[in-house]
């Protein structure tokens, strides 16, 4: 309750932010607190700890500047489409989905990610020095660590070299306020560093889902040393890395709900498979989140079932694609896949009879003529750390350990024991692909997951492997206006 109070205090001074720079860069000091020199004691840091987190939602909150856009959309045609009855999409929609985006497409832009990234770095620079309790400093510190390595995990995986702030900037003179960008590996040096300083702290972390917790942290460091093996030539220690990452969070299958839309549901906020989420509060003004894409408006959908089954809000945007289509109704007609009707909703629901599909993951409040998106989105999910240990274990040719993982997640999906048997390398690296696919839609990891696995190539065969930088994205136009330092992605224009 004290965490709670504290979170919804820092609305306020969130809303007060930015007197220090000019509305003119796009790297901005976000913290009014160190503007006004106001670091004293510790409800300063607490305050300000929070904010970090208020900050983290504003970014993935955004239209088309979420874990959808970043993590999802672009493994394309195979999974994605415009509306299966308007058939709509706007021009950055497109770009997006077949990956020809530019500076103008609206998802590339960074700026309310450095805000977080921003207030984590005041959070860092000032609760080391200001009076407080040590598990007051703890909890800042962790906190402030996982944020930064968080936002700057997602910057680098997106763009590859970015800038690396790690003061806040409290002055237009700072290098901060117009920087260049960094290359990765020192980025991501940074990113390990800023994990083991949160590990250092977990003690005092906590156990809010809407904030890091130990679990989290682990999440994150499991996640980033699969990326560094595979993506980094970072070679075997990040496999150590992930393994110790994943042990401590401990794989189990007693800790996958039984239910598997249960996770995902608005009346079961931060239940037990749940590791870190983003929050969905009327009260914070936050509500939403990408789910409003998949909605679609009244007069396309016959009125008997407008709210019951199909989600109303307005023009829908974004559908499976028929190739995503057949591969769920595969899965659920040939190998009972129990996951299927949380995934895809499917019904001749049209205005004219029309069969059409939806997500039925992250529903909000269905009881009046449009639906509330006020269901939480999820981070981190307790599957993922399974799938990541049994790709794990694929990496280290512990073919069988990683089909024992695997089975774990297919268990709760077709209630069968050993559902994968075939301990061949090939058969266990398409396995967790297809699991990938059928277990996470809509949740923004599946593009990370296929490119780790080296398989995004068979699912968006429009990628063309010989251009330079054509898994990352380029930078938007109103950053390098803002800042000149800064190059576009070689590749991009």
């Amino acid at each position: 309750m004290k965490h709670r109070i504290i979170k919804f205090a820092l609305i306020g001074v969130a809303g007060l932010a930015m007197t220090a720079c000019h509305g003119d860069l796009d790297i901005m000091q976000d913290n009014q607190l160190s503007a006004s020199n106001m670091w004293k004691d510790a409800s300063d840091v607490t305050l300000s700890t929070y904010g970090i987190y208020y900050r983290i939602r504003e970014n993935f909150i955004q239209d088309e500047i979420n874990m959808f856009y970043w993590g999802e959309a672009r493994v394309g045609d195979y999974m994605w489409g415009p509306s299966l009855i308007s058939r709509v999409q706007n021009g950055n929609m497109i770009d997006v989905r077949s990956s020809t985006m530019s500076a103008a497409t609206t998802s590339t832009n960074w700026s309310k990610l450095y805000t977080a990234i921003d207030q984590a770095n005041a959070v860092l620079k000032y609760a080391p020095v200001v009076p407080m309790k040590d598990d007051e400093r703890g909890f800042a510190i962790g906190q402030a660590s996982f944020a930064r390595a968080y936002c700057y995990f997602w910057a680098a995986r997106l763009w590859g070299d970015v800038p690396l702030n790690l003061q806040p900037i409290e002055s237009i003179s700072q290098p901060e306020t117009y920087p260049t960008r960094t290359p990765k590996a020192e980025v991501y040096a940074q990113i390990g560093r800023d994990i083991q300083t949160a590990l250092d702290n977990k003690q005092y972390l906590g156990t809010d889902k809407y904030f890091a917790t130990a679990d989290a942290v682990n999440m994150l460091k499991a996640e980033y040393a699969l990326w560094m093996y595979t993506q980094q030539n970072g070679g075997d220690t990040y496999l150590d890395m992930a393994e110790e990452a994943l042990n401590e969070i401990g794989i189990t299958p007693t800790r996958l709900l039984s239910n598997y839309a249960d996770v995902f549901s608005r009346d079961k906020k931060r239940n037990t498979e749940v590791i870190f989420a983003l929050e969905n509060d009327q009260n914070e003004g936050l509500t939403g989140g990408y789910y409003i894409y998949y909605c679609y408006p009244s007069n396309l959908i016959a009125s008997s079932y407008r709210q019951n089954p199909v989600p109303i809000i307005a023009t829908q945007w974004w559908s499976y694609s028929q190739n995503f289509v057949d591969l769920l109704r595969a899965s659920k007609n040939i190998n009972g896949d129990m996951r299927v009707d949380c995934n895809m909703g499917d019904g001749d629901y049209g205005a004219e009879g029309e069969n059409i599909t939806w997500p039925n993951k992250f529903l909000g409040d269905m009881s009046g003529d449009v639906m509330v998106r006020d269901c939480d989105l999820l981070y981190y999910r307790y599957a993922l750390a399974v799938m990541m240990d049994a790709e794990l274990k694929y990496y280290q040719k512990n073919y069988s350990g990683a089909l024992a993982s695997l089975n774990i997640i297919a268990k709760r999906a077709y209630g069968k024991e050993n559902f994968y048997t075939d301990t061949s390398a090939e058969a266990v690296r398409q396995a967790l692909a297809d699991e990938y696919l059928l277990e996470f839609p809509c949740e923004g990891v599946i593009w990370w997951a296929l490119i780790r696995l080296d398989k995004i190539w068979d699912y968006n065969p429009g990628l063309d492997k010989n251009r330079v930088n054509i898994l990352l994205w380029p930078i938007s136009a109103s950053a390098r206006n803002k800042n000149n330092k800064l190059e576009q992605t070689e590749g991009w224009s």
